[in-house]
């Protein structure tokens, strides 16, 4: 698999496992919210090796 589908991919997965997280513990913590960002930052990343 290409290595911005992958980017992509991981990016989705650590969004989806942060609200998960956020849902079953009822409050954000700083960490959650780290991970949240991180997963968007990684679908940034993707999408631009994807245009290059």
């Amino acid at each position: 698999m290409e290595q911005w589908k992958m980017s992509i991919i991981t990016g989705i997965a650590l969004i989806i496992l942060g609200i998960i997280f956020i849902i079953l513990r009822g409050h954000v913590s700083i960490w959650l919210a780290i991970v949240i960002i991180l997963g968007i930052a990684d679908i940034v990343i993707g999408l631009i090796r994807k245009n290059r």
